[in-house]
């Protein structure tokens, strides 16, 4: 099969793959009280350790006034914690509570339970050939990353 019949048929795939997970939607997730713009607040802030309004924001693609009430709920749930930055007094950093850190790590958890449940009823071949597909689109990807922070650097 010609590259672009097979990179074809790799994306419907994955969509297909996609739809088959929604519809075992894990319980940890549907019992937040979390909209998404909460919900990807906490995982950015989670990801960077910590932040501020202005990169929250910018990685919302919001204005920082928008972002108030997102961290005001994240705050009131003990998910988040606004902190003085040391280094400079105006601007507070935002940061994940132990009580975040929990709630990112249990919805990261009940991902991973769902795709183990559903590897373990391929075949050890069929295991190896997805491993191996995996290694080569994981490089491919490390190596456009690569290739587009050499191209951010020379703008």
């Amino acid at each position: 099969m010609e590259k672009s019949k097979l990179i074809k048929q790799i994306i419907q795939l994955q969509q297909q793959l996609g739809h088959a997970m929604r519809q075992y939607a894990p319980g940890a997730w549907l019992d937040l009280d979390l909209t998404i713009g909460q919900l990807k607040s906490l995982f950015f802030i989670d990801f960077e350790g910590s932040t501020n309004f202005k990169r929250l924001a910018n990685a919302l693609r919001v204005t920082p006034p928008n972002v108030t009430g997102i961290i005001d709920h994240l705050v009131e749930q003990g998910l988040v914690s606004r902190e003085e930055n040391p280094e400079n007094r105006r601007m507070l950093l935002l940061k994940t509570t132990d009580r975040g850190k929990a709630l990112v790590s249990k919805l990261r958890a009940s991902v991973i339970s769902r795709i183990s449940d559903i590897l373990t009823q391929l075949t050890s071949e069929e295991l190896s050939a997805l491993a191996q597909g995996l290694t080569a689109l994981t490089r491919a990807a490390e190596h456009n990353k690569e290739k587009d922070k050499d191209e951010h650097n020379r703008s």
